[in-house]
């Protein structure tokens, strides 16, 4: 018997899929994220980041404001 969490599993992939893609991301910023957490990196020309508990995508409200980012900013 298995639990299907098809947020996580989506969330995780697109974590996955934009880390790999990220050719410009720097080593030093991946390394100042603690464990449990994940990065979300803002903006354009003047990028913010913050750090988001892994936790809050078990929140269905999460994940439903990160699907609406998705498709708004890609």
């Amino acid at each position: 018997m298995g639990f299907r969490l098809p947020g996580i599993v989506n969330a995780k992939r697109s974590l996955i899929r934009s880390l790999s893609s990220s050719s410009q991301t720097d080593d030093s910023k991946t390394l100042d994220i603690p464990k449990g957490y994940f990065a979300v990196d803002v903006g354009k020309s003047q990028k913010k980041r913050f750090l988001i508990p892994i936790s809050y995508l078990n929140e269905p409200l999460f994940r439903d404001l990160l699907s609406q980012a998705e498709e708004e900013f890609g």
